[in-house]
């Protein structure tokens, strides 16, 4: 209700929505960019976090990604983190982008959270001096677990529906799980080794060179792939698709998830969508000051590429590279492949980067990871351009987009069969 600022929650189980403490201000936020600040500020459900690059100089990022797809795990990879979940975005004077974080802490779900994938956050969550506030987890003897922590856990304690043991069923029968799904932890970012306080705290904001957007796409596309345009950089975060997470309690499957930000968008979401391709079009970004935009994966298994189990193909840890990738080639330091869904990165330049951080990167599973399953892709696009359709308000561009890479796609399709790898994508090109 825009006339009395009020925002009214219904019939849910979610207590972000249900209390209304951060996520309905967020609201506001995103109403007064998509209403009263078209093509000078957003307010976007992101993390902030900056990387360093070989010159020690940082490249700030903002991603979007729905609520247990590793946003969370991501914003603590960098050298230099300001947030994980919400950032306020505008044109500055100079024509870059800039950002703050509302928040100063890490409310994040710590299913799968462990010692491998998120050393930094894990350190946070036990060492004894750092001040935590648990929510959903097992207690035993005043010690929190989840389920995914990679420690060895009791076989007994308090949890959230009460005294719990191994092996205990609900009255379906169910069995019931150590922690809850929507387990989370709340923490200061104080207590984070790589927080940069001087830059959190700065009004000015920091400022965001690449946008990424991800969701848990288990099938479908790449671990890293970068817009050709802003109008196609656009399309990436209205296309995200991802399993169902723990905040959207009964649901199942894989849903559409538009910049992990729609159950924030108090109005029609072509309106929201509008706004996104004015601000990244808009003449008052500098040359210098054009983000990179790019789509974010680290869920494909080894079934969706010929192999067998739902096993992750590669780590969770492996955003890293990622990550450096895309500091580098927005910095000009590496060449991509050119494909119909954007620019991918190639081989040797992985290569190297898994090298840095101490790991063999072998060509068989970079071509498992980075070619691309035409079928599934096609697939995609029509599920996006059935739904969009019926949607009120959508701007025109994003239908052109998806007919330009469809097109595109079906071309490959009929030279190369359902699967071209990145070496026929780089001869092609």
């Amino acid at each position: 209700d825009r006339s009395w600022l009020t925002t009214y929650s219904t019939f849910c189980t979610y207590a972000g929505n249900t209390l209304l403490l951060k996520k309905g201000n967020h609201r506001f936020a995103v109403d007064l960019a998509t209403y009263y600040g078209v093509e000078e500020q957003l307010s976007e459900h992101m993390f902030i976090t900056g990387m360093r690059g070989a010159d020690g100089k940082t490249t700030y990022f903002a991603g979007a990604a729905p609520s247990g797809c590793g946003k969370t795990t991501t914003a603590m990879v960098g050298d230099d983190f300001i947030g994980d979940d919400l950032a306020q975005m505008w044109i500055a004077d100079d024509g870059t982008v800039r950002a703050i974080n509302p928040e100063k802490g890490i409310f994040g779900i710590v299913r799968d959270v462990n010692w491998e994938g998120d050393p930094l956050l894990m350190k946070c969550l036990r060492e004894e001096h750092t001040e935590v506030i648990w929510s959903n987890v097992l207690v035993k003897d005043g010690v929190p677990y989840w389920e995914g922590s990679g420690e060895e856990t009791p076989k007994d304690g308090i949890n959230f529906q009460g005294e719990w043991w191994e092996g205990k069923t609900d009255g379906n029968g169910k069995l019931i799980p150590m922690s809850h799904p929507n387990a989370r932890a709340t923490l200061s970012s104080d207590a984070i080794a790589n927080y940069n306080e001087t830059d959190a705290e700065n009004p000015a904001g920091v400022p965001i060179k690449v946008f990424t957007y991800s969701g848990r796409d288990s099938d479908t596309m790449p671990p890293v792939w970068v817009a050709k345009s802003a109008d196609e950089g656009v399309v990436i975060g209205a296309s995200i698709v991802s399993a169902a997470t723990a905040t959207e309690i009964g649901a199942t499957g894989v849903r559409r998830q538009p910049w992990a930000n729609a159950p924030f968008i108090p109005g029609a979401l072509g309106d929201y969508m509008a706004a996104q391709f004015a601000f990244f079009n808009s003449d008052k970004l500098s040359d210098a000051g054009r983000p990179l935009m790019a789509g974010l994966n680290y869920f494909l298994t080894h079934a969706a590429r010929g192999g067998e189990g739902d096993g992750l193909l590669g780590e969770k840890k492996d955003v890293k590279v990622w990550l450096g990738w895309l500091e580098k080639r927005v910095n000009g330091e590496v060449d991509a492949i050119d494909s119909p869904i954007g620019f991918l990165p190639k081989y040797e330049d992985l290569k190297q980067l898994f090298a840095d951080i101490n790991k063999e990167y072998p060509k068989e599973l970079y071509d498992k990871q980075f070619s691309l399953y035409l079928d599934k892709l096609i697939g995609r696009i029509d599920l996006q351009q059935e739904a969009y359709s019926k949607g009120e308000r959508i701007p025109a561009r994003l239908f052109e987009i998806y007919a330009k890479q469809r097109k595109e796609l079906v071309a490959l399709k009929e030279k190369h069969g359902s699967i071209v790898t990145p070496d026929q994508l780089q001869a092609a090109g």
